[in-house]
């Protein structure tokens, strides 16, 4: 009995782990990147022109070290394969990219999935702070904008709309970058988090310093 046990625990435990590491298959299915698509905008529809290493999660399972690239204009994931750009068309859960390879410290995660105000479900998302009672998100929106200019005519241009909502239970809200909105969120513990503001002198109209106020207030007792 203890012989078939250990089978079942040994089969079970071979299959988790195939379905939690993916390897990239040839992108027979996928996408190939047409780089005219963009001809004659200036800009980039991208994050980031630069491949960047990243970790994806999918339905599926994940997929690790790739180089990426994300495309906020059609909200598009890429990754390199031997020089060339190819979607990653799984249904993707989560995608982190390391700003400083080979430090995976500093991170940046995007979700997928939000379809409360104002978003859409498959819009990528940053989460700037992802665990406890308050999250923050970061939405970059990449649009194309036209303008004339003297000897060019018409010119468009990508351009970069950024947009940050709160989480805290069942509340999902749009806010401006102010103490005003974000401390709506934290009023329970408003001495806690204004004495906290005071003592690392804290501007609430920074995202960085946001990202420590809510931080804060998430470890409090």
């Amino acid at each position: 009995m203890k012989k078939i046990l250990f089978s079942l625990f040994l089969c079970t435990s071979l299959y988790t782990a195939q379905a939690q590491l993916l390897q990239l298959q040839d992108p027979v299915s996928s996408k190939n990147f047409n780089p005219e698509k963009y001809a004659g905008i200036r800009g980039t529809p991208f994050l980031q022109d630069k491949w960047m290493r990243g970790i994806v999660t999918t339905n599926l399972g994940i997929y690790n070290d790739l180089e990426l690239k994300l495309n906020l204009f059609d909200n598009a994931l890429f990754y390199n394969k031997e020089g060339d750009a190819f979607e990653l068309v799984d249904k993707i859960v989560e995608v982190k990219l390391f700003s400083k390879w080979p430090d995976t410290k500093t991170e940046l995660v995007f979700t997928k999935g939000l379809n409360q105000a104002g978003l859409k479900p498959d819009q990528y998302v940053q989460v700037l702070v992802g665990t406890g009672t308050v999250q923050f998100y970061r939405s970059d929106i990449k649009q194309v904008s036209e303008m004339s200019e003297i000897n060019a005519g018409m010119v468009k241009t990508f351009s970069n709309t950024s947009r940050y909502y709160i989480k805290k239970g069942d509340q999902f809200k749009f806010i401006r970058l102010s103490k005003e909105d974000v401390m709506a969120f934290l009023m329970d513990r408003e001495a806690d988090i204004n004495a906290m503001i005071a003592e690392k002198k804290l501007n609430l109209k920074k995202e960085v310093d946001i990202v420590q106020a809510i931080q804060a207030y998430n470890s409090l007792p």
